[in-house]
């Protein structure tokens, strides 16, 4: 069984609940769309769930905007990118660490921030910027119009943040691929489309947590709630 899974944002208990749902085995595929921390506080908690599924199944993580700009921040030390963590999230991931680590994304102490958050940047050394299963192409944010008829994909900034008011929701990559992404939460029920399917489902906001399975044709919402393709 393959899963694609929406964003997670250090939501570990509709993570969990999810993972309840699809009953991951040996032989399963997890996809994860990206964003696995910020906003919510369970970051620890949650990277070491991740670490584990890593061990247990096939997982694909891949690149979300978050971990885009904190690798920007950390290991390009591109220090401008402050002010996203802090409006997006950041402090709240590091609510649970000692507070000379939440003081570290105050004060630009990235060396520390990146020993403390170990998990998270060996996490994203293994992302992908996009990965086609069957008749899906997973994605964290979407495409630009002119890479719809492109083979192959180069992604730039601008593909961590498109939302879907950029994406033409009835067109699919190169005609054959349904695009799935996440990164922008429209409501508790999937956003389902001729070319564009939106699992986003408001983790980040204390909401739900949604996956879909190319095997079945649906997506699944952590409380067990199934909306057909």
């Amino acid at each position: 069984m393959t899963y694609i899974i929406g964003d997670i944002h250090a939501n570990v208990r509709e993570l969990e609940s999810l993972l309840r749902q699809i009953r991951p085995e040996s032989s399963t595929t997890l996809i994860f769309l990206g964003d696995y921390i910020d906003k919510q506080t369970n970051t620890e908690q949650t990277l070491q769930l991740l670490n584990e599924l890593d061990k247990e199944c096939h997982c694909i993580f891949i690149r979300g905007n978050h971990e885009f700009v904190w690798d920007k921040y950390v290991n390009g030390q591109d220090l401008e990118r402050q002010s996203f963590l802090l409006q997006y999230g950041g402090m709240e991931a590091l609510q649970q660490y000692p507070k000379k680590v939440q003081h570290a994304l105050l004060n630009n102490n990235v060396e520390l921030l990146k020993d403390r958050l170990q998990l998270y940047f060996n996490l994203i050394d293994k992302t992908k910027d996009w990965y086609i299963t069957k008749d899906y192409l997973a994605l964290h944010a979407g495409l630009l119009k002119e890479q719809y008829t492109k083979k192959i994909l180069n992604f730039e900034e601008r593909n961590f943040f498109l939302r879907p008011k950029d994406i033409p929701m009835n067109r699919k990559y190169l005609d054959l691929y349904r695009i799935v992404a996440g990164n922008t939460y429209l409501g508790n029920e999937p956003t389902i489309e001729k070319g564009y399917i939106n699992i986003d489902l408001g983790a980040g906001y204390g909401k739900y947590m949604g996956a879909l399975s190319i095997d079945e044709n649906l997506v699944i919402r952590s409380d067990g709630k199934r909306f057909p393709l």
